[in-house]
């Protein structure tokens, strides 16, 4: 498949960098016809969870995972009738009011992001306008859930860590969506996901633990390591790139092809850029969707 494509706001819409549910009905054309054995629909990142949502909603079995705080208080919030279970040690005392739900909690980065950009640091004050924007987020996320449209399963896990422990409790899919944090074309780290996945994460409970954000050091042997271990638990694997992105297509395909994966079939979707991609760097963005039957 190889069209020209106008992105669309999603059902789920919370502000996320490199939102891909905007390009849902393309992956859905791409996706389904593998959705035939388990019916599970499995991704690595899930980013805003809004495609997960999507299969959920059309009666796919849906596993989300992310190690973003952000990500994984959305999925809980919308996906799961999960409870915080847990005292928080808030950053700011004004934050110990939006501890005790995922949905709070997800509206208060959401709301964040809305109005202080990808970059944002958590505000010491509550303003009137913060305030403001995270009940819009409460009132939006409250309606998703109401759907009573739930996940399979939901796991905040380092990447490698989460296809391990779906290789060793025998957890089979259909599909695993693989999009990564890719670097920046010219390599560089991609700041906005160090701000998800690591700012984000010290805001209502304190963590040690640093997500390693790739960069064109170590991007194509991490991806390669992936597709290892997913190739342990789906059918197949669905590998999403970015024009935007480093490594380039051809880069990523040669080293693909020199470990043995020769994927099936090459998607490519045209659409016009705008913020939630590349930061009006480019006029455009194309999508680069590879189809890859695992190796079992």
């Amino acid at each position: 498949m190889d069209i020209i494509y106008e992105g669309k706001k999603p059902n789920l819409d919370m502000p996320y960098f490199g939102r891909q549910s905007r390009f849902f009905e393309f992956f859905k054309k791409c996706i389904e016809p593998y959705l035939n054995d388990t019916k599970i629909y499995a991704e690595t990142n899930s980013g805003s969870v809004s495609n997960a949502f999507e299969f959920a909603k059309c009666g796919y079995k849906v596993i989300t995972n992310d190690i973003s705080e952000y990500s994984v208080d959305i999925a809980k919030a919308v996906l799961s009738d999960d409870v915080v279970d847990k005292d928080s040690t808030c950053l700011y005392d004004w934050l110990n009011e939006y501890s005790k739900t995922y949905i709070d909690r997800a509206s208060v980065f959401g709301a964040c992001i809305e109005l202080y950009g990808y970059n944002v640091k958590i505000p010491e004050v509550l303003t009137p306008e913060l305030k403001l924007c995270i009940e819009k987020y409460k009132k939006h996320l409250t309606k998703i859930k109401n759907n009573n449209v739930r996940a399979y399963m939901i796991f905040n896990l380092d990447l490698f860590d989460y296809l391990d422990y779906l290789y060793k409790n025998n957890i089979k899919v259909d599909v695993m969506f693989m999009d990564f944090a890719w670097p920046w074309r010219d390599g560089k780290e991609t700041q906005e996901y160090d701000t998800t996945a690591n700012e984000f994460t010290n805001i209502f409970d304190n963590h040690t633990t640093k997500t390693e954000i790739w960069n064109k050091d170590n991007v194509i042997t991490n991806v390669l390591r992936a597709l290892e271990k997913a190739s342990k638990v789906s059918n197949y694997i669905f590998l999403s790139n970015q024009s935007s992105n480093f490594p380039t297509p051809e880069y990523l395909e040669v080293n693909l092809l020199k470990n043995g994966y020769n994927y099936e079939i090459r998607h490519t979707m045209l659409t016009t850029a705008d913020k939630e991609d590349n930061l009006l760097k480019d006029d455009f963005f194309r999508e680069y969707l590879y189809v890859i039957k695992s190796k079992k």
